[in-house]
């Protein structure tokens, strides 16, 4: 399981607030999707700024914390020494 997850939010944030909350300092409107650290994004549904979430329903925030897929490794390029026609 992915540690990131993606959230939306459902309040403006400030840049006090992210220094408070312990996330990347910046503006942040309603309807910004963050992808943070499963325990950053807990964080913020505690304290009311994720969409769909309800700190006091399980089922309501783990749909709100959507993983984040990692991304398949780079392929490396091709070391053949054919020459090209």
């Amino acid at each position: 399981m992915s540690d990131m997850v993606k959230i939306t939010l459902a309040h403006p944030i400030g840049v006090h607030t992210c220094r408070q909350l312990g996330i990347e300092e910046a503006e942040h409107p309603v309807g910004a999707e963050l992808a943070l650290h499963r325990e950053q994004a807990h964080r913020l549904v505690s304290a009311g700024y994720v969409k769909d979430a309800n700190p006091s329903d399980f089922a309501s925030v783990q749909a709100a914390m959507r993983p984040v897929k990692s991304k398949p490794p780079a392929a490396k390029p091709s070391t053949s020494s054919t020459p090209a026609s």
